[in-house]
């Protein structure tokens, strides 16, 4: 079992509607080509950016899914940048509410944290307002803002190539 596998497979969460089980399976199926074993290795701890990156894919193909009615294997890059740069959009910090609304409306309730979905989310939501600034390095390797949103900034970058 990979890496990716196995963390993949904590971040989902035990349990859910199978569309988010298909989400999270086609999400393994397009990481795994992109991040080997390696990408986890390193001296700062990435899991905070990968687990939101692959999260946020897992549940922007959760949403389109459950929202056009289309299997998840027919979900592509277009549909999932509408979700993270929707037109009408005033500002980027509207997309996480625009997510919890869809979530919402489909029947998700945001205080049930035994509802896999619902958990997640609630870790993607997650605003940092400032990244730790590292005085060594002069940078910060943390994020800053909602984790939804760096998660998928960083999985649809063309740095990734994810195909999408």
């Amino acid at each position: 079992m990979t890496i990716l596998e196995e963390r993949s497979q904590q971040w989902q969460g035990k349990g859910g509607p199978q569309a988010w089980v298909a989400a999270w399976e086609r999400t393994r199926t397009l990481l795994g080509p992109v991040w080997p074993d390696s990408v986890f290795d390193g001296e700062h701890e990435p899991d905070t950016v990968l687990a939101d990156a692959a999260a946020g894919l897992a549940t922007a193909l959760y949403l389109v899914f459950r929202e056009r009615g289309i299997p998840v294997s027919d979900v592509r890059r277009t549909d999932i940048e509408q979700l993270t740069h929707p037109e009408g959009a005033e500002r980027i910090d509207e997309v996480p509410l625009r997510w919890e609304s869809w979530l919402r409306r489909l029947g998700h309730d945001l205080e049930d944290t035994s509802d896999p979905v619902v958990a997640r989310w609630r870790i993607l939501r997650i605003d940092r307002p400032e990244p730790r600034h590292d005085a060594d390095y002069g940078c910060s390797f943390t994020r800053q803002g909602p984790g939804v949103l760096e998660g998928m900034s960083y999985v649809l970058s063309r740095r990734m190539d994810l195909q999408i």
